[in-house]
């Protein structure tokens, strides 16, 4: 079994990134071979200014990073995704890795199996700013389907520290929401 880490966020050793580290080590200790991607290491085009090519040919005509960003995920058995919120939404890049998402699948019973019955979602951002929104803003994706991720929503707000010092994981209570997600994750079939 493979589990795959996708950080939304471009910094390298933020809580996203924390977070993710910490999950995939435990799915490493229950027998998951595991690997994580920074969404800052690849160039990912927004769709757009192509005339809807991918819309009759079933390819796109931007040459970026995108399907080896797709092949990891097919590759993958368990996808968790980090993303940080920025002024209560979700981070740009994670929306142009979704909107590309387009020209890949020849339909929605193909994409739910391959890809969307994957996916877990950690959710970094504080209630104030509107991080229960962004968690709508993702689970949107999943509406009227016969399933939804396991989704956690991590504030710093909730343990009095600095979004940007990227220590979240290091409060117990960070870490035993993070073990309940990745118990629930595991035991998904």
């Amino acid at each position: 079994m493979k589990a795959l880490g996708i950080v939304f966020s471009s910094r390298a050793n933020g809580n996203c990134s924390n977070a993710i580290k910490y999950c995939l080590n435990k799915m490493k200790n229950k027998g998951y071979e595991i690997e994580i991607l920074n969404i800052f290491e690849y160039e990912i085009q927004g769709c757009g200014n192509c005339n809807y090519i991918c819309f009759n040919s079933g390819e796109c005509v931007k040459e970026d990073d995108i399907y080896k960003l797709y092949n990891r995920c097919f590759e993958a058995d368990k996808i968790i995704f980090a993303i940080p919120t920025f002024c209560g939404h979700l981070t740009s890049q994670y929306f142009k890795f979704w909107e590309r998402s387009q020209s890949l699948f020849k339909d929605e019973e193909e994409c739910e199996n391959i890809f969307l019955k994957k996916i877990n979602l950690i959710i970094i951002g504080n209630l104030s700013s509107g991080g229960d929104m962004a968690v709508h803003e993702a689970l949107y994706g999943f509406i009227n389907r016969r399933f939804y991720p396991e989704v956690v929503l991590l504030s710093s707000e909730d343990y009095n520290t600095s979004s940007i010092k990227g220590n979240l994981v290091e409060f117990s209570g960070i870490r035993d929401r993070l073990d309940n997600f990745v118990e629930k994750i595991v035991s998904k079939s």
